[in-house]
């Protein structure tokens, strides 16, 4: 390896480390100002959504820089692909933090409503799988990225739960507690798919560490 190369992976890997740390901040403020009908902080989440789509397509031209002045190889150019493929799946997380922080916007203009059952516990789930699976690029740990692709089945698990009880809830509710309900229902899917885009992103983990290509391959029943 050449040392333009080694100091162009070692700037690639800081950028991408440094958007992971900004989204999975990002999640966790989104998640609390639901919580709360934090409209203020709320705003600022969802304003720094732009940032991050410029650090995300800022790392895609430096990863295609790369591969074209470079030529990688092996482990380099396996790097190199699944960083372009976690920058896209992290970037979707930022789009869904912001998706759920408008929601709490949303619900702080409306008749204040109970957070659905079990929602701190799907989202304490959904939060700790971004951990792990960002955790695990940190480190190129394979053992660890495997772990988070089994937890998303417990986070569709609680996905199917809430939005049960949830639509037995509108069932019953009062009127102006059917909008309130439907932003919570969004917000649940919202958090759902956060799952779907941690373990993308432990998958490709496993790529850059094994070179397996493991998507599609789980042998889970869940539509998740």
């Amino acid at each position: 390896m050449t040392k333009h190369l080694l100091r162009d992976l070692e700037q690639l890997s800081s950028e991408l480390l440094q958007l992971t740390r900004k989204v999975e901040d990002q999640l966790s403020a989104a998640l609390a100002c639901v919580m709360t009908r934090d409209a203020e902080n709320a705003n600022k989440v969802i304003q720094t959504d732009d940032e991050i789509d410029r650090m995300e397509v800022k790392l895609e031209e430096d990863a295609l820089k790369i591969l074209a002045l470079h030529q990688p190889v092996a482990s380099d150019l396996r790097f190199i692909i699944a960083a372009i493929k976690i920058n896209n799946d992290v970037e979707r997380i930022a789009d869904l933090a912001a998706n759920i922080a408008k929601r709490a916007v949303e619900l702080s203009h409306m008749a204040p409503v109970a957070p659905p059952d079990s929602f701190e516990e799907m989202a304490e789930k959904a939060r700790l799988m971004v951990r792990q699976a960002i955790t695990a690029l940190i480190r190129r740990d394979a053992v660890l990225a495997k772990q988070v692709t089994r937890e998303d089945d417990t986070v569709d698990q609680l996905n199917r739960q809430i939005a049960r009880h949830l639509r037995e809830r509108m069932k019953d509710c009062a009127p102006d507690h059917i909008d309130p309900l439907m932003r919570w229902l969004s917000a649940v899917r919202h958090l759902e798919r956060v799952a779907d885009m941690s373990v993308n992103i432990a998958e490709d983990v496993i790529y850059m560490v094994e070179g397996d290509i493991v998507r599609h391959t789980r042998s889970s029943g869940s539509p998740g």
